[in-house]
């Protein structure tokens, strides 16, 4: 598979990703471009298995590798998504996007990163603890952590 396809076929869970952790358009695609541009590099160097999983890792990464740099993040509640849904529809889903996010950043970032990659992007524990370089029984505890929270948050909410 060439760079073009890895491209199509993953760009959006890892743009999805990344904005999960930005919360900021231009700065998402910047970490896109970038998580991209080492998957070139590493990719004519030796291949690379399984890939998914190992671009979400790549744009973890420069996640981390961008707040090192700036020391500041730039939030922003504008989610722009093109697609066919109705504009009912487009506002339930920003607005739950929205408040998933929100009650996200309330927990340990962590946990925040563990639920995001399972719940989120539906990578496997396996994959996770890779991503994160961390043993799987420690992710597995992040994520039943993280989502005991959550319910209560969401209870608090109701």
């Amino acid at each position: 598979m060439d760079l073009e396809q890895i491209f199509e076929s993953h760009m959006n869970d890892i743009y999805r990703y990344l904005f999960s952790l930005t919360q900021h358009h231009a700065q998402t695609e910047d970490l896109l471009q970038e998580t991209f541009i080492k998957a070139h590099i590493t990719l004519l160097a030796k291949p690379i298995h399984d890939i998914r999983p190992w671009l979400f890792k790549v744009a973890y990464y420069s996640y981390i590798d961008s707040i090192r740099k700036q020391k500041w993040i730039v939030v922003t509640n504008e989610i722009n998504q093109i697609d066919e849904r109705t504009p009912e529809q487009f506002v339930v889903e920003q607005d739950s996007y929205r408040q998933l996010l929100k009650l996200l950043n309330e927990l340990k970032d962590i946990e925040r990163q563990a639920i995001l990659l399972c719940d989120v992007h539906e990578c496997t524990y396996e994959q996770v603890a890779e991503i994160l370089t961390m043993n799987i029984n420690t992710v597995k505890s992040h994520v039943a952590r993280g989502r005991k929270k959550l319910r209560k948050l969401l209870l608090r909410e109701e």
